[in-house]
């Protein structure tokens, strides 16, 4: 199963080493269960970061470098060139589990109709200390249509989520591209237009909390981007997320939540189980 995953990255300097060494020390990829294809899509950057990328003299890992709009711009020139099976991104300075690629190649074998997928959401600080990790609730078509997720309601960690690659046709790189702070949120909406989101009970990647993050130096303003890609929810849907944020504060998913894998050490396979 070949893996295509996107690095937009402008002057990350060496943080950029931590992404791509959690990539090509990914476990399926030494047995053979997985391919990767690496595209570092650069802005146009003035420091060290391609130094750091082109030292590691692995013919897995492409770069494209020019001048861009942003994050969102970048991330759209690497869609455009996206094959294989499947498709995520990563910031600069994240990473993914080394046995991430291994646990997707498992559950998108055994489930053909599974299509998108996501962990736990877990978070670390500015020493990759893990301080959070927490299993989220299935998640709704509906809640992604409508912008309750980012919203009312928590985001979805895009360290955490992949999908198949066919589903990359569906996304509209223009629009994606003008985004400049929820593109995230777009290519959610976009793939929950045609497919439900499965959650597995396992670290997949990781989010690292900086007081310099982009989503931050403008307060709100992920919001007022969001709403603007949004369809405007209904009354109903807007209590509905209220009620429904109170439920997931207080409670975890059951055994037996819709579209939820867990492992079973017995018959040693990834499990969906049904409700």
């Amino acid at each position: 199963m070949e893996f295509t995953i996107i690095i937009p990255v402008l002057n990350a300097g060496a943080r950029i080493r931590t992404t791509l060494e959690s990539l090509l020390s990914q476990t399926a990829l030494a047995s053979g269960a997985a391919r990767l294809t690496c595209l570092v899509v650069d802005g146009g950057s003035t420091d060290d970061t391609l130094d750091h990328v082109r030292a590691f003299d692995d013919p897995r890992i492409a770069i494209l470098s020019q001048k861009d709009s942003g994050m969102y711009d970048a991330l759209a020139r690497g869609l455009a060139r996206a094959g294989g099976d499947v498709t995520g991104y990563l910031s600069a300075g994240e990473a993914f589990d080394h046995h991430a690629f291994g646990v997707v190649c498992e559950v998108l074998t055994r489930y053909p109709d599974i299509h998108w997928l996501t962990g736990q959401e877990v978070t670390r600080n500015e020493q990759s200390q893990i301080i959070g990790c927490r299993l989220p609730h299935p998640f709704r078509r509906s809640f992604f249509d409508c912008g309750m997720y980012g919203t009312r309601l928590t985001v979805l960690q895009q360290e955490s989520t992949l999908w198949r690659s066919g589903l990359n046709r569906h996304f509209d790189l223009e629009r994606l591209a003008a985004c400049t702070l929820a593109g995230d949120y777009f290519l959610w909406r976009s793939l929950a237009r045609h497919q439900e989101l499965y959650v597995i009970d396992t670290h997949i990647g990781s989010f690292t909390v900086e007081p310099d993050q982009l989503s931050k130096q403008t307060p709100g303003a992920y919001r007022r981007e969001l709403r603007a890609l949004r369809r405007r929810p209904a009354l109903w849907e807007r209590l509905h997320a209220l009620i429904y944020r109170q439920y997931v504060k207080r409670t975890r998913p059951g055994k037996t939540a819709a579209r939820m894998l867990r492992y079973d050490p017995v018959k040693q396979q990834w499990l969906l189980r049904k409700p």
